[in-house]
């Protein structure tokens, strides 16, 4: 099972997803891959869609639930990259897995509003 024991602000999750899949993407490119290869390219995209998400901390805990729903998809998941890659390129889907695990595996906080504040929401919501 993933184990991770640097601790990381709540707040942070986004950005050290984000540093974890540009060392990947620089890893991958170093080591030959060309910048039109679909691990290049996907993992580009994930970085810019989490950082043009209204709330990307929440975004990446809806993904790491819907990637690692269970302890089981989590392993199939770190055995198909074993199976694929090796080094440097590895070890950045290690981390990356294993944080998108963790993260899995932490409730989603909402933030509690009061009526008058649900109340201008819907508003601007209705306009």
């Amino acid at each position: 099972m993933a184990s991770s024991s640097e601790i990381i602000p709540q707040e942070k999750y986004a950005e050290k997803i984000i540093d974890i899949l540009k060392a990947l993407v620089k890893s991958a490119i170093c080591q030959g891959f060309s910048k039109t290869s679909f691990l290049v390219r996907d993992h580009v995209k994930y970085i810019k869609k989490i950082r043009s998400n209204n709330d990307p901390e929440l975004h990446i805990r809806y993904t790491a639930k819907k990637l690692f729903p269970n302890e089981e998809e989590y392993y199939e998941r770190v055995q198909k990259v074993h199976t694929r890659y090796e080094g440097e390129i590895l070890n950045h889907f290690d981390e990356l897995y294993a944080l998108y695990y963790k993260l899995s595996k932490e409730p989603i906080h909402r933030r509690k509003r009061t009526p008058i504040e649900a109340d201008s929401i819907l508003a601007d919501l209705l306009i």
